[in-house]
Parts: C-alpha cells; structure tokens; sequence
C-alpha cells in the first residue's frame, strides 16, 4: 500500500496505480478506502471495464447495491464479451431476489463461456427457487435449460436440435454395439450406514453408435461440445454439456473448414483428466474402427500431456493427424464422424464393458503378464501429487499399510504401460478416489480393490469398472473435518483416514499381516 500511495505521489495521473492501491485495500477489507481508489482510477480512465467492475465488486460486498449494478452495467457497456461482468451482476440481482433480471444475465454469462461452474449452480438455484424441481435436476445432469428460457433468451424455436434417430438426410446413424444389461454386485463395506451408490442393482451398458454427417460442424470449450449438421441443427445425443448456448450464439469463434473425414472427439473435460481421457475419448475410437470409415483427421480437445501423448501412440495414430481443438474450437468438416459417448442418465452405467476391454487391449500385451510377475502383489495409489483430493494423513496411512506388505506408488510418474504392468501383477489394491483408479481396467479378475473416500464427495465410476473387471469392490469412508477445499469445489475434498477403522477394513477384507 505505501508503495502504491508513494507511485500515486510521483504521477498522479496513472490510473493504474489508483487501481492496484484498491485492489490491496480491498485484500485487507479496507472497502471504503478500495472504493475511494477505484473512484480515482475510473476518474483518469473511465473506459477501462476492469475498474468499474472492481468499484463494483467493492460496492456488492458494501451492500451498495443500486452503484454496485450501475458499475456492472457500465462495464458490460464497455466490454460486453466478458462473462464475468453478466455472472457478478446477475448474482447481485439474485441478492435483490429480482429472478427476472438475473436469469438473461446469467445466460448471456453462459452464452460467452458454456462451461462457467458458478453460473450452473446458480441456475439451478434459480430453478429449485420457482419450485420447478426436475427441471433444476435435468439441469444439473443434462444442462438443458427450460425450453420457455430457450425460446425467451435464446430464440429457439422447437426445431433447433434432432437427435441422430432422427429421419435425416445429412445424417446417417451406424450402430456398434446393442445396450447391455448387467448384474452389479453391491460394494463391502464396514461402514453402518451402507451408501446408495452402491447397491446390488441391475444396469444399462447403452447402445454405442458413430454419426456421420456431411458439411457437419463442431464446437468445443472446457465442458461443452456442440455437434451441428449443415442445415444448422444440433445433434443433441453426440453433443455434451450445455450444448444449445453454442448453437444460439453469434460469439463463436471463426470456422476452420478440414477436408476429408474428420473423427470429432473432443468432450467434456477430455482434454486433461485422465479418467475422462480414457473413458470419453479413447474408448470411442474403438467405436471408430468398427465402421470401417478410414479416418484422415481426429480432433481431440488437446493432446499435449503425457499420458495423451502415450496413448495417441499406442493407438497408431500420427501427429499429423491430430487437430487440437483449443486452437481450433469451431471446425466444419467434409464428412464429420461423431461417435456416442456417455450421457447421464438413470439406470445407465458411467463405463462400458467394451471400452474396458479395447482399453486393455491397447496396453496389456503377451509380454506385459510377463514382465509383471516381479511387480509387488500389494500396492497402495498415493495422490501426494495431486492438487485435491489428497490423503492428509498419508504418511501415517502408508505406515500401516507397509505392514501388511504394501507399496506406494505415484502412478502420475509412469507411463500406462508400467501402470498397467503394477496393476496386473496386483490382487489388493487401497487407493483414495481419484484418476489413478483408472487403472483398474488394467487389473486381474478377482483384485480386491479397497476405494476411499471423502464422506462430502462419494462416486461409483470405479465401482462400475471393478464389476465389469470382475473385480471385489470395497470402500472406506474418511473423516468429516471442516478447510477439507469442499467449500472452492464440491468433487475436491481432501481426505482424512481413520487409521483404527482401516485397519478394521483389512481384516473384514481378508488382508493379513505380513
């Protein structure tokens, strides 16, 4: 702060300087201070968004907020792009509770970044405030927004989207594989309270298809993918996320045109988590080959990590066939190629029996069952290198587990091919929910798999692959404590272990002392 005020007394007419002062006013909750700085800064440059949207942002946590939506308008005026400026006034319309006002903010918000969290939960708290219930659960799980919003701040009309069953002449449908019914067998557990992600229950593999669309075109961002035909019309069951914004929008970026056949497989979050990758994007390629098409281009959100570039590898597929959709994410191909990918819905499983078993098929070799008797039999999956979800008690966790005879491994430092090697010489596996858990495709039938858990955030993803593995489900469910990083992200929580229920979870698991 000295140094601001002493800049400020050098050349006092340097906005910026006014603007930065405020900014570490506002850190230390000086805001009348923060707002007298903004005021000044905005005074030498009032055309500068950024001010007015912090003046703004001061204003909203004030409680002033007739100036607070003043500021945000000007500085939506000034730079009407930025998703931020529509999000932080349509939340301070939802402080005043005025709905209407706040709802075609949030959309435009939307409109410019389909993927923005905090604007997904404040829809659906929006829905769930008008009582209009499963419409905020559709949204939740589909992002699909009302049709009368549709039609009210979208200007859809009823013929905006098709599915790929639809009679089409631009479209032509090829199914892969049939839906599946399967028995699931319930997870153990020592815990009293049996959760209800994992029941005895049977399950839907759905049926998997690939779509062929001439002219057609695709558009990408963090969490939504768009598939459009050549007359304009969303293709709604190969497209993911909030798919209608990107086709109502006329902020797309400009279209790169490919010639040729073009396998379009960007998806949500594919670009960089490793569960996601696997499952969402390179399963589908096994859907690909079983059409026969002889594909010149695939587009995938992004390739550039390690466990991408491995696997791009293993599938054969070149360099030079490889668009990332970060740099290109609105393209129209000659011949589109879409396969299906997972969509949520109730009965139906989040993995594939086919895509575990194309998935094992890319890295377990002849030689690999080989290579793996000299992996230990007990390993323990660390996620000490992870940003979330993290073991807090690890060491005291490792510890125990080294007296029943196991490693720990950071998978995150291998490549698939030595994961798969530790994963098939395996038969008891403890591992804190995450991405590692991926692996278990990679397992021998009958590995007990023992899944820990954060009791704020409890999924079955890995529990599904264990049944299709053939593979014995247990879980574990950690230590309620309040900074565990749920309140920034609901699916990060870190984990605290009861070491005395762990070792009570050994022994109900038939894991001895080694």
């Amino acid at each position: 702060i000295y140094n601001y005020q002493t800049a400020i007394e050098i050349n006092p007419k340097f906005s910026w300087s006014y603007y930065n002062l405020g900014e570490a006013l506002r850190k230390l909750t000086k805001c009348d201070e923060a707002i007298i700085a903004y005021r000044h800064a905005i005074k030498l440059e009032a055309n500068n968004h950024l001010f007015h949207r912090r003046l703004a942002d001061t204003l909203q946590e004030k409680g002033l907020l007739d100036e607070a939506i003043y500021n945000y308008q000007t500085a939506i005026e000034i730079n009407p792009k930025s998703c931020w400026h529509y999000a932080a006034l349509g939340n301070v319309y939802l402080q005043l509770e005025n709905l209407s006002e706040a709802i075609p903010c949030l959309i435009q918000a939307l409109k410019i970044r389909p993927d923005y969290y905090d604007v997904h939960k404040k829809i659906e708290f929006i829905l769930k405030k008008q009582d209009r219930h499963k419409e905020a659960q559709l949204w939740k799980t589909h992002q699909k927004l009302p049709h009368n919003w549709l039609r009210k701040f979208l200007n859809l009309t009823e013929d905006w989207e098709i599915t790929s069953e639809s009679a089409q002449k631009n479209l032509t449908r090829i199914k892969i594989y049939s839906s599946t019914q399967f028995n699931l067998l319930s997870s153990q557990t020592i815990e009293q309270k049996k959760d209800h992600n994992f029941p005895y229950k049977k399950a839907n593999s759905a049926e998997a298809f690939v779509v062929v669309i001439p002219e057609g075109r695709g558009s990408i961002d963090l969490a939504t993918s768009a598939v459009i035909t050549s007359d304009n019309k969303l293709v709604r069951d190969v497209s993911t996320g909030c798919a209608e914004v990107i086709i109502s929008s006329d902020e797309l970026p400009p279209i790169n045109y490919i010639d040729g056949t073009v396998a379009f497989l960007s998806a949500k979050w594919g670009g960089f988590m490793y569960f996601h990758w696997m499952f969402d994007v390179v399963t589908r390629i096994d859907l690909l080959r079983r059409t026969n098409l002889i594909i010149d281009k695939f587009v995938f959100t992004r390739c550039d990590k390690k466990f991408q570039i491995e696997t791009i590898a293993a599938l054969g597929i070149k360099q030079s066939q490889i668009i990332e959709s970060r740099f290109f994410p609105h393209i129209k191909a000659q011949k589109l190629v879409v396969p299906s990918s997972y969509k949520s819905q109730k009965g139906n499983l989040r993995v594939s029996k086919w895509g575990c078993e194309f998935l094992r098929s890319l890295f377990i070799k002849s030689q690999t069952i080989i290579k793996s008797s000299s992996k230990p039999e007990r390993i323990y999956i660390s996620r000490k290198l992870a940003s979330w979800r993290r073991v807090l008690n690890e060491e005291e966790v490792v510890n125990l587990l080294e007296k029943f005879g196991f490693i720990s491994l950071s998978l995150e430092s291998m490549s698939i091919a030595e994961q798969a090697l530790y994963m098939v010489a395996a038969k008891v596996i403890v591992a804190p929910h995450g991405g590692g858990l991926t692996n278990l495709v990679f397992c021998s039938p009958g590995t007990k798999v023992i899944e820990i858990f954060s009791p704020k955030y409890i999924t079955n993803f890995y529990w599904e692959i264990s049944n299709l593995c053939r593979l014995s489900h247990y879980y574990l469910i950690g230590e309620n404590f309040e900074d565990d990083n749920s309140g920034k992200v609901p699916w990060k929580p870190d984990i605290i272990v009861n070491l005395t229920r762990l070792k009570k979870m050994m022994k109900f698991a038939e894991v001895e002392l080694i």
